[in-house]
């Protein structure tokens, strides 16, 4: 019987940023996780509505990943980044106090013949 390996159509070349993730459980607890092959992008959009046309900043993250790691909420900065400890710490880090620092608003999954294969997050 012929065995064909189906390889993902997607080149992870460009997946060789550092960034690093926070998240809060909601309670007490803060983690920060850094890694070493992800891909982040700034974006600018115009955003026209009844008031007229502004500028919209957006983001997009990609993780070549088989484990769902980043989750709504989270807060993303390019590089790796201090440890957040406090609950004082965690609401002054904001994306309006760090340059660079950005929060997730969706986590999309992609999937490959069943099988997760990357992460895409943005906001």
């Amino acid at each position: 019987m012929l065995h064909i390996k189906r390889r993902s159509p997607i080149d992870y070349r460009l997946c060789n940023q550092v960034v690093t993730i926070y998240h809060w459980d909601g309670k007490d607890k803060y983690t920060r996780q850094v890694v070493r092959n992800a891909f982040l992008d700034f974006r600018k959009n115009q955003n026209v509505n009844k008031t007229g046309s502004h500028e919209v900043n957006s983001f997009l993250l990609v993780i070549p990943t088989d484990k769902v790691i980043v989750f709504p909420k989270d807060k993303i900065l390019q590089g790796e980044g201090p440890e957040i400890a406090t609950r004082e710490a965690w609401s002054g880090f904001n994306p309006a106090n760090v340059p660079g620092l950005v929060v997730v608003k969706y986590v999309d999954p992609k999937y490959w013949y069943g099988k997760l294969v990357h992460l895409e997050a943005g906001g």
